[in-house]
C-alpha cells in the first residue's frame, strides 16, 4: 500500500512538472523574442549651405544578451498638433522631386548585424541640392528588426521593435526667426490652494524650426516669488517647427506647479513667461497671466475672527470715550444729544476743560499716585493697584487688543514677505511622460550653474565613490535650498545623491539619517559631517535596503 501511495505521488508529480513546462514555455518564448534596442544621438541638429555634403553616423546600441540584425531607413516626418506628436511620411509616398531632406540622404538599406552586447556605427551623408529651399526640413532616421520596405510594392511604416532619430536642419538663405507667446494661462482662475496648471502655447511664425528657453517666474500679491519653472532649458524636446502643410506652427506646453500652502499667501498671484528664441539674433517674448488663492473654509474663519475681533475693540473704544467724557465733567447723553442736532455748546459746558483722549488715564494715575503713597504696607499697595486696573479696565483691554493687533499685523507682514517657499513642478506629456521636479532640483541646477558655465568640467568635479551606498534628501526645514546646497555638498565627498526632494507637508526641527543595518558605518560618518544628525534604522520590511534617506531638519540651517 505504502509503496502504491509512493508511486502514485511520484506519477502526479511528474504530470504536474510536464504541465508547468508546458504553459510556461510561451512565456519563455515571448522572453527570449523580446529585445532592447537604443540609438545615439536621438537628434541631428545641423545648419547647412546649398550644395554642401555633410557625413556622420549614428550609433545602434545592442545591450541584449544576444546578437541582433537590424535594418535602417530614412524618412520625412510631419509635426501633428500641439503636443509633439509627428507622422512619419515615407518619400516613395510623396512626389520624388527632390525638396525632403530624406531625399538627399544616404545610406545603406542593407541589414547590420550587431553583435550582443556591442554597438555598431551607421554612416549616413546628406548631400543639400543647389535648389533646396532654405529654412527647416526634418526628417526621422529609423532603424529597426524589419526593413522598411520589405520587397513589396508598397511602403509602410514598421513602429514596433524600431527607434528613432530626429534630423532637424537648417540651410541657410533667406531665413526668418520669429515667434510668439500665442496663449498663456492657467486653466482655473480661483483655486482654494496653491496648485495651478499652466497651459502655454508658442507659435512659431518663422521659416525654420525655433527651441524656446525661458522660465514661468510666479508671485503673490506682495511681488515675493513663489515658484521658477525653467521650459526647455536643458533638453531638446521643445523644439517648435514652423508651419508647414501638416502643421500650423504651434506648440503647447503644459506645467503643473504645487506651491508651500500659508495662510499668508491668500490672494492673487501673477506668473510672468519669458521666453528667449533665435539662434541667428536673439529675441525674446513675454506673457503674464493672473490667478487668485483663495481657501474658502480658512478664509470665513480669519474673517469671523476679524469681525468679532473688530466689535470687541468698537465697544471697548465706545466704553472708553464714555469714561472719557466723564472725566471731563460731562453729560454723557446731554453730550451727544448736542454732537447729534449740532447745536453750540451752553455756557453750561463752556467753561469745562477740554476733552483730552489721555483724560482718564492720567487721572487715574495721580490717584493712584496718591493712594499709593497714603497706603500702609504692600498688601494696602497691592490692593489700591488692583483697583486701579479695575476702574480703568477698558483702557487696558483696549491696550491688549492694540498689542495683540500690532503683532498678528507683524507676523502677517513678515511670513508674506517671505522671499522663496517650497514648490514641485510637473512637465505635463513630455516625451509621453510626465516628469515631476522639486524647487530643490531646480536650485541644485541653479547653483551648479553659478560656479561653472561649462557642463563637462561641472561633470569633472564629481568623483563619485561607487562603494558608497546611494543617499536620498528630503527637505523638511522649511529653508528652500537647503537640499540642493548639501547635495553639493555631499557630492563633493562622493556619495552619489539619487533623489532631491522637499516635502511640502509637514517641516521638522532635527535632522534624521535612516539607514539599513548593513550601512551604519557610513550613517554615522554621515552624522559626523551634517552636524551630529540623529539616525534611526529602517523599518522592519522596508526596501531600501541600500539607500540611505537624510530627512533635512531646521537645525542645519544654523550651520
Amino acid at each position: 500500500m505504502i509503496l502504491t501511495l509512493e508511486k502514485r505521488t511520484k506519477r502526479y508529480l511528474y504530470i504536474f512538472l510536464f504541465g508547468a513546462i508546458f504553459l510556461l514555455q510561451p512565456i519563455l518564448t515571448n522572453a527570449q523574442e523580446s529585445l532592447t534596442l537604443s540609438v545615439s544621438p536621438t537628434l541631428f541638429d545641423m545648419t547647412a549651405s546649398r550644395g554642401q555634403e555633410w557625413q556622420s553616423s549614428i550609433k545602434v546600441v545592442n545591450v541584449n544578451n544576444f546578437d541582433l540584425t537590424v535594418y535602417a531607413d530614412v524618412v520625412n516626418f510631419v509635426p501633428r498638433g500641439e503636443t509633439g506628436e509627428v507622422s512619419f511620411v515615407p518619400v516613395s509616398e510623396n512626389d520624388p522631386d527632390g525638396t525632403t531632406l530624406a531625399e538627399w540622404f544616404t545610406i545603406s538599406h542593407e541589414p547590420f548585424l550587431i553583435p550582443r552586447e556591442q554597438t555598431v556605427e551607421i554612416p549616413f551623408t546628406i548631400k543639400v541640392p543647389n535648389e533646396a529651399s532654405p529654412g527647416g526640413h526634418y526628417a526621422a532616421i529609423l532603424i529597426g528588426t524589419k526593413a522598411l520596405n520589405d520587397g513589396k510594392k508598397e511602403t509602410k511604416v514598421q513602429t514596433s521593435q524600431m527607434v528613432t532619430s530626429l534630423v532637424f536642419t537648417k540651410i541657410a538663405g533667406d531665413i526668418k526667426e520669429l515667434g510668439t507667446i500665442r496663449e498663456f494661462r492657467t486653466t482655473e482662475n480661483f483655486l482654494s490652494r496653491p496648485e495651478a496648471t499652466f497651459e502655454l502655447r508658442f507659435e512659431n511664425k518663422g521659416n525654420v524650426y525655433l527651441q524656446p528657453q525661458g522660465e514661468i517666474k510666479i508671485t503673490n500679491m506682495w511681488g515675493e516669488e513663489r515658484g521658477v519653472i525653467p521650459i526647455n532649458q536643458n533638453s531638446h524636446y521643445g523644439k517648435v517647427p514652423h508651419k508647414t502643410a501638416g502643421s500650423d506652427g504651434i506648440r503647447k506646453f503644459t506645467f503643473a506647479w504645487k506651491g508651500e500652502w500659508s495662510v499668508t499667501d491668500v490672494g492673487r498671484y501673477t506668473a510672468i513667461a519669458t521666453l528667449g528664441y533665435g539662434a541667428e539674433n536673439r529675441q525674446f517674448t513675454t506673457s503674464k497671466t493672473n490667478f487668485w488663492v483663495i481657501p474658502i473654509k480658512p478664509l470665513l474663519t480669519i474673517l469671523a475672527i476679524i469681525i468679532i475681533f473688530f466689535t470687541v475693540a468698537s465697544w471697548l473704544v465706545r466704553r472708553y470715550i464714555n469714561q472719557m467724557l466723564v472725566s471731563a465733567g460731562l453729560n454723557v447723553d446731554d453730550y451727544r444729544m448736542m454732537k447729534k442736532s449740532g447745536q453750540v455748546m451752553s455756557s453750561r459746558y463752556s467753561n469745562n476743560r477740554h476733552i483730552k483722549i489721555h483724560t482718564p488715564v492720567k487721572e487715574g494715575i495721580l490717584d493712584l499716585k496718591h493712594q499709593l503713597q497714603v497706603s500702609n504696607g504692600f498688601s494696602d499697595s497691592l490692593k489700591t493697584f488692583l483697583n486701579f486696573c479695575k476702574k480703568n479696565y477698558i483702557f487696558f483691554l483696549g491696550l491688549i487688543f492694540v498689542l495683540i493687533f500690532i503683532g498678528i499685523t507683524i507676523w502677517y507682514i513678515r511670513n508674506a514677505n517671505t522671499e522663496h517657499r517650497a514648490y514641485e513642478v510637473v512637465y505635463v506629456n513630455t516625451d509621453s511622460n510626465n516628469v515631476k521636479v522639486s524647487s530643490e532640483e531646480i536650485i541644485y541646477n541653479e547653483l551648479k550653474s553659478a560656479t561653472s558655465t561649462d557642463a563637462q568640467n561641472r561633470d569633472t568635479q564629481i568623483n563619485l565613490d561607487k562603494n558608497l551606498p546611494n543617499v536620498v534628501l528630503v527637505n523638511r526645514s522649511g529653508v528652500p535650498g537647503m537640499a540642493a546646497e548639501i547635495k553639493i555638498q555631499l557630492e563633493k565627498k562622493g556619495y552619489m545623491i539619487t533623489e532631491l526632494n522637499t516635502d511640502l507637508s509637514s517641516s521638522q526641527l532635527k535632522t534624521v539619517i535612516v539607514y539599513s543595518e548593513n550601512n551604519q558605518e557610513t550613517a554615522l560618518k554621515l552624522s559626523t559631517e551634517l552636524n551630529n544628525a540623529l539616525i534611526s534604522l529602517y523599518e522592519v520590511g522596508n526596501d531600501e535596503k541600500d539607500t540611505i534617506t537624510i530627512f533635512l531638519g531646521s537645525d542645519m540651517d544654523h550651520e
